[in-house]
């Protein structure tokens, strides 16, 4: 829609329709993975606190606990940096109560803390990049009920520079699960160090850089294909068929034309 306006044109019917559908995803499935996410960390302050305790930045366990909003988490001193923060959030969002009580990192041994410093900001990025996602949703259906969803090239701007944003935010949501387990494989029963493979360097090296080569060909080629198919607008049809006949050709399909074996004996 931004390349016909600069034209000077309208866009397409095809194109104003597939903006639409996504709009309507991003008005319909961003709030319900805003829900999914709250029941996924009630599940995770039950089953791994300590990973809560870091995505917080808390360090000592409290009633009524404040969110932080920003700071800059410090193992050694124990402490959260330059903390900005929310009263009673925390409580709130964790336990669906300002009375509930939040993990500090302190109540676990110092060997068992997983790396705040990390995930104390991909969580954030990822919230962040989900609550821009629910806004881009309300947004446009402001602007559709207005009638104005395909006229708004400020509105076209953002949507497009939110194209990333779901994966990116899958990408914090993994560095957050995943880091955010350490030193556990499997959370209280067996450690990441003890479940290594005796493998030699060497070998992890080839198969590594198999996994990248393989990788980097497959999305790639992927990510050339569909900035290929961007940067042309969509059409109706096949070159060179007609809508008006495609029931001839379907009924030519469902009977084929049958050849008389006579047809041409005794000439």
């Amino acid at each position: 829609m931004l390349k016909a306006r600069r034209r000077g044109q309208v866009a397409s019917e095809p194109v104003r329709v597939m903006f639409s559908m996504a709009m309507w995803m991003a008005a319909i499935v961003a709030p319900i993975q805003i829900m999914a996410g709250d029941a996924h960390g009630l599940n995770t302050l039950k089953y791994q606190p300590a990973k809560i305790a870091a995505m917080e930045g808390d360090w000592v366990s409290e009633d009524h606990a404040p969110e932080l909003l920003f700071g800059i988490p410090n193992m050694k001193t124990e402490h959260t940096d330059y903390a900005v923060r929310l009263p009673l959030a925390g409580s709130l969002i964790l336990t669906h109560s300002v009375n509930g009580r939040v993990p500090g990192m302190k109540d676990f041994p110092r060997d068992q803390r997983p790396p705040s410093y990390v995930i104390f900001f991909t969580f954030r990025i990822m919230v962040a990049l989900g609550m821009l996602m629910v806004a881009v949703g309300l947004w446009s259906l402001w602007l559709r009920h207005r009638g104005k969803l395909y006229e708004t090239p400020l509105f076209h701007r953002v949507a497009l520079c939110m194209a990333p944003a779901g994966f990116l935010a899958l990408l914090c949501g993994w560095i957050t699960t995943e880091v955010g387990r350490q030193p556990w494989t499997v959370y209280g029963l067996l450690r990441t160090s003890d479940s290594v493979a005796p493998n030699a360097l060497s070998s992890m090296a080839v198969s590594m850089t198999a996994f990248v080569v393989v990788y980097v060909l497959v999305f790639g080629s992927g990510i050339g294909m569909l900035v290929r198919l961007l940067g042309h607008t969509p059409h109706t049809g096949e070159h060179g068929t007609s809508p008006d006949h495609a029931p001839d050709i379907l009924a030519a399909r469902s009977h084929p034309a049958v050849v008389d074996p006579t047809h041409g004996e005794g000439a």
